[in-house]
């Protein structure tokens, strides 16, 4: 019985750090450790690259920032193959890019209204499988390019390179922490 309580226990912390975000991972951007203009040339190149839904994008390394890893690639490839879904989502004004390089689910009464249990459940697993993908590919740059504490630049480049191929239409969080619509 102890067995499974203990069981149960870490089922649902661990099930509850998806949503809780990680106080130790916020942090703000800084540039002037690494090379600024790469980082953005590569998020802008892999994000263009998954916008378009091209699953072998050829995304080269430059000036020290790595993104030739396997399981970077593969990510870069599952993104781009689900880019119809996503844009279908952030299309319906239910989902924007937040500021931290990550999609979420704007939980509403009208979301709740519009869409059956079924079709949440299926925008929860994109969203999720997205941002699963996402971090993959932040925190695969980091690592591989040995850029310790580069994580929160990684994401705001990422989230500027992805605002900037967006749809007309879709939300994203601006600077402020606000809603904004592109």
């Amino acid at each position: 019985m102890k067995k499974l309580v203990v069981t149960m226990l870490a089922a649902v912390l661990v099930a509850g750090c998806i949503s809780i975000p990680n106080p130790f991972l916020h942090g703000k951007a800084d540039y002037s450790k690494l090379n600024a203009d790469s980082l953005k040339a590569v998020a802008m190149e892999v994000e263009q690259a998954v916008q378009e839904g091209n699953r072998e994008p050829g995304v080269k390394d430059r000036d020290g920032i790595v993104v030739s890893s396997e399981p970077i690639v593969q990510a870069i490839r599952m993104r781009a193959a689900r880019s119809e879904l996503l844009n279908e989502f952030l299309d319906s004004g239910f989902a924007r890019e937040d500021s931290n390089g990550l999609v979420k689910v704007l939980g509403s009464k009208e979301y709740t209204k519009a869409t059956s249990g079924r079709e949440r459940n299926r925008n929860a697993m994109l969203v999720l499988n997205e941002n699963n993908d996402r971090w993959t590919i932040y925190e695969g740059i980091v690592k591989q390019s040995k850029l310790r504490g580069a994580t929160p630049t990684v994401q705001d480049a990422f989230h500027q390179a992805r605002v900037a191929v967006m749809k007309p239409g879709q939300k994203y969080q601006d600077a402020a922490g606000n809603t904004a619509v592109k």
